[in-house]
C-alpha cells in the first residue's frame, strides 16, 4: 500500500494523472463532437425521410391514380397539393381496394403510416376513409377525425401542407400531411405520411450516447495504453457515415453504403442510410423513369430536351430530336388488350433503343408517343438514313399474346441547331412533322419546315372558321343529278356541301372536310348537310318537283355516334319527310375495326326508317362478297376509276360487267360516278347501269337550277347524246 501512494504521488502519478485529465479531455471533446455531429445528421436524416416520405407516396399516389389525380408541386419537387383531374371527388375519395393496396405500399417503401382523409362539410373535420393502421387481431381501427385543434387541422384548412409532429394512441408521430384539392381548389381531402414514432427516430442517438458514456469510462481505464488510438479508431465510422449522409443530401451515391456490416450502433445507422439510398433511388426511377418500357418518361424528355436545345444552340453539340408514334395502336389495344398494348410498347421501344444506337437519349412521353435525341448524326442523309431504319423495323411484325400484329410508324424530325426559340418550341414542331406524317397516311418522316408552320397555322385558322360556320350554318348545298342513262330520266340527287367564307371566298370541300375530320367536327358538319337536304327536299315536294331521293354522305365517325338513328328520325319528321325520300351514303371505310354484327345492328337501324343504302366509292376500299351479301345495301356506287376511259380500256369493261352482274344478282341499284365523256355514258349504259352521275350530264349546282335543268335534260333523251356535252 505505502508503495502504491508512493507511486501516486510520485512522477509517474502525475504523468499518470496528467495523461488521465489530457485523454479524458481528448476522449470527451472528440465524443461530443460525434455526438454532435451525428445529431444533426439524425435530424437532417429524420427531415430527410419525411421529405423523401412525402415525394414518394405523391408520386405513387398521382402515378398509380393518374386518371383521377395530378400532383402540385413547388419548383424544387416537394409536394404542395393533390388536385382531382376532375369533380370525381364522391368516387375518388371513397374507400376502394385500390386505395388499401397503394396505401400498403406506400406505407412499405417509407417504413410508416400511411392514410387517407376526406372532407366532411357537414362536420368540417377530415374523415379518414383508408390507413395502414390496423388492431392487434388485423381489423381496421375505429374511425377517427381531424377536427379543430388537431395541429394539422388549421394548415389542411387552407389548403397547406403540414409538416411535423401529430398525436396517435397518446405518442407522436413525424407527419407529412398533403391537402387534396378539387378543380377549383375547395379542399377535398388530404393524404398522410408518416415515418414513424417521433421518439423512435431518435433511438439510435440516445442509444448512441449511453454506449458513449460507457466506452469513455471503460477507456479512461485503458487511458495510459491505447486511449487515443483507440478512441480515434472508433470515432472513425462516425465521421464517415456523416460525410456519407451530407454527401446524399446534394448527390446520388453509388456502391454500398460504408459500414453496413457492422454489428453495432455504426451498422444500424448505415443500414438506415442504406434504405435512403433505395428510397431516393427509387424516387428517381419513378421520376424519370417509364415502367412499361425501361425509357426515359416525361420528366427525363424534358429534362434531355432541354440540355440538347442548350448544347446544339453552342455549338457543342448538334442534336436531333425525332418524334415517333405508331399508327394503328389504339386499334391494336381495342382488339388485343390492354396487357398486349403494353407489351407492344415495351417491343417497340426496343427496336428503337436498337436502332437509335447507345448515345441516343429515348423516352416514351406518353401513349404510344416515343422520343430520340440524337447528336451523331451530322447530315441530312444521316438523319434520313436513321428514320427510314425506324419505319423499316417498325413494320416488321410482332408476335403478342393475340396473334401476330403489324404496325407502322409516323416521324417527325426537327434539327435543333435551327431552333432558337427553346425547348417547348422545337417540341411543338416535332409534334407539327409528326402530324402532318400521319395525316398523310402515316409510314413515313417528315422533316419540319417553316412551309409546314405555315400549313399548320392555316389549318388551325380553317378550323375556327369551319367551326363558326357550322354554328350558324353559313354553309350551301349544291346538287347533282343521277340520269338514267337510257331514258334521261332523273333517278335522284346527290347533296354536295360547299362552303363560301365572307373573306377568303370559296374553300373547296377537298380542303375543308379533311379540317372537319381531323379536328372532330365531321359530325356537327354532317348533321348539318343532313338538315339542309331535309329542308329542300321539303320545298321541293311543296312545289311538285319529283326530285326521287336525295342522297347525303355520311362519315364513319358520324355513323357510329349513338344518336345518329334520332337524329334521322327527327330531321324526317321535322321536315314532314318519308324515309324514302333520303338516301345515306356511307364509304366502304366503314368496315375497317369494326364487326359485321355491329354494322348490320346499325344498317338494320337505317332500313328501319324507311331510308335507303348506298355503298359509295365500290370497289376502291375494303368491302368484301360476304358484307355485300350479308348487308341491307339498296345501291352500289362504283368508284370512277372504274369507268374513267373504259371506252378504251378492256379490261376496265369486264371488271364494270362483273361488277354489275354481281349486283344485279344482289339486287343492287348500279350508279356509276364520274362520268365525264359521250363514250363513257355509253359504256355505262351498254353494260345496264341504272344511273349515271358526273360532269357529262351535270355539275353540282343550287338547288334553284335543278329543276330546269333536270327538265332540259330529260328533253335532250332524243337529241343526239354529244349535245348535251355543249
Amino acid at each position: 500500500m505505502p508503495k502504491i501512494g508512493f507511486l501516486l504521488r510520485g512522477v509517474t502519478g502525475r504523468i499518470t494523472a496528467s495523461l488521465v485529465v489530457l485523454v479524458s479531455l481528448s476522449i470527451l471533446i472528440a465524443a461530443g463532437l460525434g455526438y454532435i455531429k451525428l445529431y444533426e445528421v439524425t435530424e437532417d436524416n429524420s427531415s430527410v425521410r419525411i421529405d423523401r416520405a412525402a415525394r414518394a407516396a405523391v408520386a405513387l399516389f398521382t402515378h398509380e391514380l393518374s386518371s383521377e389525380f395530378e400532383a402540385v408541386r413547388s419548383e424544387d419537387g416537394r409536394p404542395l397539393a393533390i388536385r382531382l383531374k376532375a369533380d370525381t371527388a364522391e368516387t375518388s375519395l371513397s374507400f376502394r381496394d385500390q386505395h388499401d393496396a397503394l396505401l400498403k405500399e406506400i406505407g412499405g417503401i417509407n417504413q410508416g403510416a400511411a392514410n387517407l382523409f376526406r372532407f366532411n362539410p357537414e362536420t368540417g373535420g377530415f374523415d379518414r376513409f383508408a390507413t395502414t393502421f390496423r388492431k392487434p387481431d388485423g381489423s381496421m381501427p375505429p374511425p377517427m377525425s381531424i377536427m379543430p385543434g388537431h395541429p394539422a387541422y388549421a394548415h389542411l384548412a387552407d389548403g397547406e401542407v403540414h409538416l411535423g409532429e401529430v398525436p396517435v394512441m397518446g405518442r407522436m408521430r413525424l407527419a407529412y400531411l398533403t391537402p387534396i384539392v378539387g378543380p377549383g381548389n375547395a379542399i377535398e381531402g388530404a393524404l398522410a405520411v408518416d415515418v414513424g414514432w417521433a421518439d423512435d427516430l431518435i433511438v439510435a442517438r440516445t442509444e448512441l450516447r449511453s454506449e458513449i458514456g460507457l466506452a469513455t469510462g471503460v477507456i479512461l481505464l485503458l487511458v495510459t495504453s491505447f486511449g487515443a488510438v483507440f478512441m480515434g479508431r472508433q470515432l472513425r465510422p462516425v465521421r464517415v457515415l456523416a460525410r456519407y449522409a451530407d454527401d446524399l443530401a446534394d448527390h446520388p451515391k453509388d456502391g454500398d453504403v460504408p459500414f453496413r456490416s457492422n454489428r453495432d450502433e455504426f451498422g444500424t445507422l448505415a443500414l438506415a442510410l442504406e434504405r435512403l439510398v433505395a428510397l431516393k433511388r427509387r424516387l428517381a426511377r419513378l421520376a424519370y423513369t417509364d415502367e412499361i418500357t425501361g425509357l426515359g418518361n416525361r420528366s427525363r424528355y424534358l429534362a434531355d430536351l432541354e440540355t440538347a436545345v442548350a448544347e446544339s444552340h453552342s455549338g457543342s453539340s448538334n442534336w436531333v430530336l425525332l418524334h415517333v408514334d405508331l399508327d394503328n395502336f389504339l386499334q391494336i389495344t381495342e382488339a388485343c388488350g390492354q396487357i398486349n398494348g403494353d407489351k407492344l410498347l415495351a417491343e417497340v421501344a426496343g427496336k428503337i433503343r436498337h436502332v437509335a444506337g447507345d448515345r441516343a437519349r429515348l423516352a416514351r412521353r406518353a401513349g404510344d408517343e416515343f422520343t430520340i435525341l440524337v447528336d451523331d448524326r451530322n447530315t441530312a442523309d444521316e438523319v434520313a438514313w436513321l428514320a427510314e431504319n425506324l419505319l423499316e423495323t417498325l413494320r416488321q411484325p410482332v408476335l403478342l399474346g393475340c396473334g401476330v400484329v403489324h404496325t407502322t410508324g409516323s416521324i417527325g424530325i426537327v434539327e435543333l441547331k435551327n431552333h432558337d426559340d427553346g425547348a417547348e418550341k422545337a417540341h411543338l414542331n416535332a409534334e407539327l412533322a409528326r402530324r402532318k406524317a400521319r395525316r398523310d397516311g402515316g409510314n413515313q418522316a417528315v422533316i419540319f419546315t417553316s412551309e409546314l408552320n405555315a400549313e399548320e397555322q392555316h389549318r388551325f385558322e380553317l378550323e375556327d372558321l369551319l367551326r363558326s360556320a357550322i354554328a350558324n350554318q353559313d354553309l350551301d348545298i349544291h346538287f347533282q343529278p343521277q340520269i338514267n342513262p337510257k331514258t334521261r330520266e332523273l333517278c335522284g340527287l346527290e347533296a354536295l356541301v360547299r362552303w363560301t367564307d365572307p373573306t377568303r371566298g370559296p374553300i373547296s370541300p377537298g380542303e375543308f372536310i379533311p379540317v372537319a375530320e381531323a379536328s372532330g367536327q365531321i359530325v356537327e358538319l354532317g348533321n348539318v348537310v343532313l338538315e339542309l337536304a331535309c329542308a329542300q327536299a321539303a320545298r321541293w315536294r311543296g312545289n311538285g318537283f319529283d326530285f326521287k331521293h336525295i342522297s347525303v354522305n355520311v362519315s364513319p365517325i358520324q355513323l357510329w355516334q349513338c344518336n345518329f338513328l334520332e337524329i334521322v328520325r327527327d330531321t324526317l319528321k321535322r321536315h314532314d319527310l318519308s324515309g324514302e325520300d333520303i338516301c345515306i351514303e356511307i364509304t366502304e371505310s366503314v368496315f375497317v375495326d369494326n364487326g359485321e354484327e355491329r354494322i348490320a345492328a346499325v344498317l338494320a337501324g337505317i332500313r328501319a326508317l324507311g331510308v335507303r343504302i348506298s355503298l359509295d366509292d365500290f370497289g376502291s376500299g375494303y368491302s368484301s362478297l360476304g358484307y355485300l351479301n350479308q348487308l341491307p345495301f339498296d345501291q352500289l356506287k362504283v368508284d370512277r376509276c372504274f369507268i374513267t376511259d373504259i371506252d378504251q380500256d378492256v379490261r376496265k369493261q369486264k371488271v364494270l360487267h362483273g361488277i354489275v352482274g354481281l349486283a344485279r344478282g344482289l339486287g343492287f341499284q348500279i350508279v356509276v360516278e364520274g362520268t365525264e365523256t359521250i363514250e363513257e355514258v355509253a359504256v355505262a349504259e351498254e353494260m345496264g347501269c341504272d344511273a349515271v352521275q358526273g360532269y357529262y350530264f351535270a355539275r353540282p349546282a343550287p338547288a334553284l337550277l335543278i329543276p330546269d335543268m333536270v327538265e332540259k335534260i330529260s328533253q335532250a333523251a332524243d337529241e343526239p347524246p354529244a349535245l348535251l356535252s355543249r
